[in-house]
């Protein structure tokens, strides 16, 4: 565990602005371990050395705090450990396109559910719904539907392990019984002796024909059925004589 989960805040700055992102070390792409060398530090070349998005830099404002916040907290706007040095504050980000992100979210009054609010920001939602955001929403009015839009970890197990079951029995008495009928038809016509004019007698010698005469036709075992679909079915000649074999 990395001691920085165990504290009150974990401060960074971008830009001399501060902000406590203590809340986010868990849901960060890229690990709570590469986050611990900038506490207390200025994170914003290291987001653009490791590639960060314009929705990162937006999601940022919902981290934001005062200095009198963090008051206990050192902050010394510079990474001089491990080799991980930031000379200055200056990056390739679109900031045009971080406020414009902002001016979308100022659309919306968050305190109310969203869903009935899209309609504000309809020309631009695709945009608008792949800007991240770390904050709480309500989508719905209806407190069922609301409740629907929560998964405690425990309904994904109560919700599939009972399908899971159930199709697993269907399947054996169904179908994996099936393939062992399937299976041993195989068996019985390569090793087995039925009697002349029965199905199973007429199958061996198709196919056999298939494993002797023709080896890219007469695929079917317990029936020749797809062979009349695939058009690789065969005629077996027919015999004035009962064969056997034992």
């Amino acid at each position: 565990m990395v001691a920085a989960m165990d504290t009150p805040h974990f401060p960074v700055q971008v830009d001399g602005k501060n902000y406590d992102i203590k809340k986010f070390l868990r849901d960060h792409p890229g690990g709570v371990n590469t986050l611990k060398h900038y506490e207390g530090k200025s994170i914003l070349q290291a987001m653009e050395k490791f590639g960060h998005s314009i929705s990162a830099y937006h999601m940022l404002n919902d981290f934001k705090v005062d200095s009198s916040d963090l008051k206990d907290c050192n902050l010394t706007g510079s990474v001089s450990e491990n080799g991980r040095i930031i000379t200055n504050e200056e990056g390739s980000r679109d900031k045009a396109e971080v406020a414009y992100l902002e001016e979308l979210e100022g659309r919306l009054d968050w305190s109310k559910p969203i869903l009935c609010q899209l309609d504000t920001i309809a020309p631009d939602y695709e945009k608008w719904v792949n800007s991240a955001v770390f904050r709480h929403c309500r989508i719905f009015s209806s407190p069922l539907l609301e409740a629907m839009t929560f998964t405690p970890w425990y309904l994904v197990p109560a919700f599939w392990i009972p399908i899971i079951l159930y199709l697993g029995y269907t399947q054996f008495s169904e179908h994996v019984l099936s393939y062992l009928v399937y299976d041993m038809i195989h068996y019985y016509v390569h090793h087995g002796s039925p009697q002349d004019g029965t199905y199973l007698y007429t199958m061996k010698r198709y196919h056999s024909n298939h494993h002797f005469v023709n080896h890219d036709k007469a695929f079917g075992i317990s029936s020749n059925i797809w062979d009349h679909v695939f058009k690789t079915f065969v005629t077996v000649r027919r015999l004035g004589f009962s064969l056997r074999w034992q």
